[in-house]
């Protein structure tokens, strides 16, 4: 642009200086002073107006930069819109679901605790049924241990008759295993002992015991049948005093016939 150029103005503003201009015909030199004036009035005014296309074409394009960079800007503006909008809707949704998970857990966190509810109020259950037979179970035990004593108080007094009248003696001889002596067998010898071992032994299946006499003196007769019979009878509580009986019978017989001439 020319330094020494009028202010710039529209170019519907620059009007044409040979608008008005009208030729004088009465002299000749005035008339090319005329024109010449009127030439390089054009001419100034063209190069106004050049210059005011230009400015106003670089004011056109500036303006042009500042629409596009502000349409750059305003689509980055509705890029991050739109990615906002996204993310609302995936936060949305995952908020949905982590809804959804929530509400499913819940649910699944109530019936766990009805379930362990229930397990604990079952075994609160079992423990007072467990608690009351076992205090059925003690008082049950406690029953029997009274009849033991009792039956071994008896059994006590029973022996203690039978060392006194009968000269019982019933001595341990070794792990299982007893000694029965009797006295008063032989009127001749009233101290003189007739005594056998009895003793436990495995069966020949090896899965019960039962009774065994180690020695007898002196031998009689009647120890293999009244022996079997007490292992036949096993499990009854008179066996055992039944054998007893048995073998101080057959004793009595047995000295009996040695004092026979």
């Amino acid at each position: 642009m020319v330094a020494a150029s009028p202010m710039l103005c529209p170019i519907s503003d620059l009007k044409s200086p040979l608008r008005n201009f009208k030729a004088e015909t009465c002299d000749p030199l005035a008339t090319e002073e005329v024109y010449a004036d009127a030439q390089a009035r054009l001419v100034q005014w063209r190069k106004d107006v050049v210059n005011s296309v230009r400015f106003e074409a670089q004011q056109g394009l500036r303006e042009l930069c500042y629409e596009r960079d502000h349409l750059n800007d305003l689509q980055a503006d509705l890029a991050g819109v739109q990615s906002l909008v996204k993310a609302a809707a995936q936060l949305q949704a995952g908020g949905a679901r982590l809804a959804e998970v929530l509400h499913n857990s819940s649910q699944t966190g109530a019936a766990r605790a009805q379930a362990v509810a229930r397990i604990n109020g079952d075994l609160r259950a079992r423990c007072e049924k467990h608690k009351q037979d076992l205090q059925h179970e003690e008082r049950s035990i406690m029953q029997h241990q009274s009849v033991a004593e009792a039956q071994h108080a008896e059994a006590l007094k029973l022996l203690a008759i039978y060392q006194e009248r009968l000269g019982l003696t019933i001595t341990r001889e070794a792990s299982q295993t007893v000694r029965i002596a009797f006295s008063y067998i032989d009127e001749a010898n009233p101290t003189g002992d007739f005594f056998f071992t009895l003793g436990l032994a495995s069966s020949e299946t090896g899965t019960t015991e039962s009774y065994c006499v180690h020695e007898c003196m002196p031998q009689v007769p009647e120890l293999s049948q009244a022996l079997a019979e007490l292992n036949r009878g096993a499990c009854s509580n008179a066996s055992l005093p039944r054998f007893v009986c048995i073998m101080r019978r057959a004793f009595l017989r047995c000295a009996k016939t040695v004092r026979m001439p």
